[in-house]
This record gives structure tokens, C-alpha cells and sequence, in this order.
């Protein structure tokens, strides 16, 4: 008797122990409307990445020939827009790939950040942080957004196209080697909400990827395009169940089925080291709790979390263009304004 006595006064107090972890961390959220996290201290590294994975994104090398024009003289850096037709392509129609290129000024190599755009809406948000990677001496592109990427209705090409998606990105990459003034052993990537779902998977597949900012994101990406309460991905949803006679239930399940291109498919492959994840309590949009098993599954990394939902957290817009750069700075070993020097 005395025995179980003991025994249940550690299960209570190991309850209380909890309950103090989660109201220091409710009471951190509501005094700082943010707390940060760092990577957890048993990480022991990701899994190897399978070889049938690896060889479903491999491919033949071609330099690829472009159409480059200048966009705009800015100081320290010159906007150019570069185009040219993938070379591997496995969706049953052609496009091209367009980016924006911030060729940072002089001839001396400088690390590299891929921006990778939001779903919806203009790319405003997106060139806003490469603008200011590229004012800190970064060089980055921003390889849009293909229009026939984001029609929800054709289910079937679903899977085909998130994994042209991680090719676009390295067949960007393929053209970056092409540039004497990058430095492609320090290569970046970032992205919001979709854009940090496509950083989370080109992190994953990507191995001259060393550091991916990932905000605002998640995995299961059918239960995000079911579930999610963004008005665009809703508005597209109702279509399709009402065209299809789905519920959403039926939606998720033949999603789930289609879709095998997913984060949390390749999150334990990922190196949780090279991760900045940054996480919105109230985010409905992208189902907080989806990014939540995202990061787990990832080896849980170091997570900003934002007192904030999906659209709130412009709110936070300086506080995420500051972390994120310092997260960049550590990982690709530069100073501000394009100072190299050696990492530890």
C-alpha cells in the first residue's frame, strides 16, 4: 500500500511539473507574444534518405539556356529575371521556369537564398524578404509561382506536381552552379506558409540545401488543402466536393492516398541542425497542430512560436525578417553586408 502510495504521488507530481511547463510557456506567449525554442538536446541526427527516394528525384545535369533581362539597378545589387524550360519534367504539360535574380554586386562568391512564394495573392511578400536578404549581402532568387501549380481541381496530377516543384527548385540550383559570383556550398531557403512547405521539402531532397527557414507550414498536405480554413484553398475546395460529390472527409482520404510528396513523408530524412521552424498558436489556415507534428517528426528543431494566427502574424514581419536572418548568418557563416567568415 505504502508502495503505490509513493508511486501516485509521482504521477501527481509529475502532472504538476507539466501543468507549470505549459502556464510558463502560456504566460512567456502572453507577455512576449512570441518565445523561442530551442533544438532539442537528444536530436540525434536524420535517417538516411532511402535510395527508391533518391533516385525518384534524380536526374541528368543540363546547363540550361536562358532568356535574362534586367529589372532594375539597385544599391548593391542588380534585379535580374532569368528563364528557361526544365529539362526534367514528368507533368503531362510544358512550362517554364521565371525567376527573380539579386545579383549582389563585385565578383567575390557570396552565399545564396531561395525564396519560395505563397500560394495566393501577388508575390509582394516574397520580394519583400529577397529584398532584404539581398540588402545583408545576400544573393537570392525567387523562382515564381507556375499558375497551372495551383488548380486544386485536378486531383490526379496532385502528387506530380509537388514533386515538380522540388525539381523546379533544383534545377535552379543546377543554373546557381552556372554562377562564378555564388558561392553553392552556402545555399538557403525560406518560405511562408506554402512557401514554407515547399522549403521543408526541397530541405528534405535537396542535399546542397544548408539552412531552410520553414514558417508558417505543416505537414500532411492532405489534411491541409481538406481542412484548412484559408478562404482561397476553401473557395477551390467547395468546388471540387460539389463537382466530385465528395465530403471532405472523402476529399482527405483520396488525398491521402494520392499525395506521397509530403513534409511529414520526408521529415525524419531531414537534418533538424540546418531548420528554423516558426509556428503560429491560433493558425488556422495552415492547421497549427499539423505544423506542430511536422516539427516532431523532424527531430523538433529550433521553433519560434507566434501569439498569432496564419494572417496575424504580419504582425511579427521585422521580428521573422530578424530571426531569420540570424538563423542564416550562423548557418552560412556570414556577417552583415556580406562579410564571410569561417564557420565553427
Amino acid at each position: 500500500m505504502l508502495q503505490r502510495h509513493r508511486g501516485g504521488d509521482v504521477e501527481k507530481y509529475g502532472r504538476y511539473l507539466v501543468m507549470v511547463r505549459v502556464a510558463l510557456v502560456v504566460v512567456l506567449l502572453l507577455i512576449t507574444g512570441c518565445m523561442y525554442v530551442p533544438m532539442a538536446n537528444d536530436y540525434s541526427g536524420p535517417q538516411p534518405l532511402p535510395e527508391e527516394i533518391r533516385r525518384s528525384f534524380s536526374y541528368e545535369k543540363v546547363v540550361p539556356v536562358t532568356q535574362e533581362r534586367i529589372i532594375s539597378e539597385e544599391s548593391g545589387y542588380r534585379l535580374r529575371r532569368i528563364e528557361f524550360v526544365p529539362e526534367y519534367n514528368i507533368l503531362p504539360f510544358d512550362h517554364r521556369i521565371q525567376m527573380d535574380y539579386y545579383d549582389i554586386n563585385g565578383d567575390q562568391p557570396v552565399p545564396v537564398i531561395l525564396v519560395l512564394p505563397i500560394l495566393g495573392g501577388s508575390n509582394g511578400i516574397s520580394s519583400a524578404f529577397a529584398r532584404f536578404f539581398a540588402r545583408k549581402g545576400y544573393a537570392v532568387v525567387l523562382v515564381h509561382r507556375q499558375k497551372k501549380y495551383k488548380d486544386l481541381e485536378h486531383l490526379d496530377y496532385m502528387d506530380l506536381v509537388l514533386r515538380q516543384i522540388v525539381l523546379d527548385h533544383m534545377q535552379a540550383i543546377d543554373w546557381l552552379e552556372t554562377q562564378s559570383d555564388i558561392d553553392t556550398s552556402r545555399i538557403g531557403v525560406f518560405g511562408i506558409s506554402m512557401g514554407g512547405i515547399k522549403s521543408a521539402l526541397v530541405s528534405a531532397l535537396e542535399p546542397r540545401v544548408r539552412a531552410g527557414v520553414v514558417a508558417l507550414a505543416a505537414g500532411d498536405i492532405p489534411y491541409v488543402l481538406s481542412y484548412s480554413e484559408d478562404r482561397g484553398v476553401r473557395k477551390k475546395r467547395d468546388k471540387v466536393l460539389q463537382r466530385q460529390n465528395l465530403t471532405v472527409e472523402q476529399l482527405y482520404q483520396r488525398l491521402s492516398q494520392q499525395i506521397s510528396c509530403d513534409p511529414i513523408t520526408y521529415a525524419p530524412y531531414m537534418d533538424a541542425r540546418k531548420i528554423l521552424m516558426i509556428l503560429a498558436c491560433f493558425d488556422t489556415a495552415v492547421p497549427y497542430r499539423k505544423g506542430l507534428e511536422l516539427k516532431e517528426k523532424m527531430g523538433n528543431p529550433e521553433t519560434i512560436y507566434l501569439l498569432s494566427g496564419h494572417y496575424s502574424s504580419l504582425l511579427y514581419w521585422f521580428y521573422i525578417q530578424k530571426e531569420a536572418l540570424t538563423f542564416f548568418d550562423h548557418k552560412l557563416a556570414v556577417k552583415g553586408g556580406g562579410e564571410v567568415w569561417n564557420s565553427r
